[in-house]
């Protein structure tokens, strides 16, 4: 995983106007308001402030992100999860490996946490919704799937705490955060167009120059920006164009998410001190959460095919919400539980118990050839290594 990190970031030195990566974070206001703009208008006015290049600004916000999520779960979430299961292809090494830790979805997770810390705190009713709007609001105006994955689960899942937002009614709560859902509603009315697409890219005109002196293709808009100008209509018809051509893809990645899913749920609270009903309710209870936010993100599937950031997304703010003491409503846990027992998940589970090595054979795939399935797993990787050098 050191590896994967550090040869990702070296790699992305030179990555410039075709890179997602790296324009996803450079979208900014030149072309007026338009969605997930505001991480490169703040960029762009730290670089000019500084002199440090944007996409050097760029690469060092993902890596920040990044590392302050792992911390976070080490400190906090392995009571239940174990720290091999967090640094594997089934949480932070998905980044890792996908080379997309430079992207922003770390930022939003981070959001989320910053939105359960507070929610969770003590401060007075007023100041926790200001600070909670001002973070979803934000949060929003940098990716607008924020909703989707960290939103709808903060939103309707409880809490034990009857004090939190969990503990009011669902009309409350929305209403709540009715400035957040305004700057929700601005990102899909201003959700972009070739025009400002078009802006956008000349605005870091002498940024591309600085990466790729000479090419040719510099004034045309590529990667995130470019896409800025697509409309649902052609996220729709990508997605259902993938679904719709063959079994391959949908069923390599169906079984990606299935063996995702075992894991998760196999490695929940696999320490010897809690052996027995206490980790098989863990085990419920996270079955639960990974359910109720798979609904909450599959809109994603449908305008966006970027399935391994989904499943980072997925599993990661799951996790955050167990952490938190978040769960699914009784009747989901009460189905789950029902089917452990029709399943004989306890028995499968001690049969079958969870071993380290399992996560170095299991990774996300960067693309969707065969060959790129085959070698996505930590294990494959390093024999790529050592094969490339012999």
């Amino acid at each position: 995983m050191i590896w994967a990190t550090g040869a990702q970031l070296h790699n992305a030195l030179s990555w410039g106007r075709d890179s997602y990566q790296i324009t996803e974070w450079l979208i900014n206001y030149a072309g007026g308001f338009v969605r997930r703009g505001l991480p490169g208008t703040l960029i762009g006015m730290v670089s000019n402030a500084t002199g440090i290049q944007a996409n050097h600004l760029a690469i060092i916000s993902g890596l920040v992100c990044y590392l302050l999520l792992v911390v976070w779960l080490l400190l906090r979430a392995t009571p239940i999860f174990p720290a091999v299961l967090i640094l594997s292809c089934v949480a932070m090494g998905i980044p890792a490996y996908q080379d997309s830790i430079v992207r922003k979805d770390c930022l939003g997770l981070l959001f989320l946490l910053g939105c359960l810390a507070v929610d969770r705190g003590r401060l007075p009713g007023p100041l926790r919704l200001l600070i909670l709007n001002l973070l979803v609001g934000t949060a929003i105006l940098c990716h607008e799937s924020f909703v989707f994955h960290a939103v709808a689960g903060f939103l309707l899942l409880g809490s034990r705490d009857q004090a939190s937002m969990a503990g009011m009614n669902f009309p409350r709560r929305m209403l709540a955060l009715l400035p957040a859902g305004i700057c929700f509603l601005l990102t899909v009315i201003h959700h972009g167009s070739p025009e400002q697409a078009a802006a956008i890219n000349d605005s870091w005109m002498p940024l591309w120059r600085t990466i790729e002196p000479g090419n040719p293709a510099l004034a045309t808009p590529d990667a995130a920006i470019e896409a800025l100008g697509w409309t649902s209509e052609q996220g729709l018809s990508l997605s259902l164009y993938m679904l719709t051509t063959g079994w391959y893809q949908p069923t390599a990645w169906a079984m990606v998410f299935g063996i995702t899913f075992v894991l998760v749920v196999l490695f929940t609270d696999r320490s010897s001190d809690r052996e027995g009903q206490a980790a098989m309710q863990s085990r419920i209870q996270v079955t639960a959460l990974l359910l109720a936010q798979l609904l909450f993100i599959s809109p994603l599937f449908l305008l966006g095919v970027d399935y391994g950031r989904w499943l980072f997304l997925w599993v990661v703010s799951s996790m955050m919400l167990h952490t938190f003491g978040r769960r699914a409503p009784a009747r989901v846990e009460t189905w789950v539980a029902r089917a452990f027992t029709i399943a004989r998940v306890p028995e499968l589970i001690a049969r079958v118990p969870a071993r380290d090595w399992y996560l170095l054979c299991f990774g996300v795939p960067v693309c969707w050839n065969l060959h790129d399935f085959l070698v996505a797993s930590p294990l494959s990787r390093h024999f790529e290594i050592i094969r490339s050098w012999l």
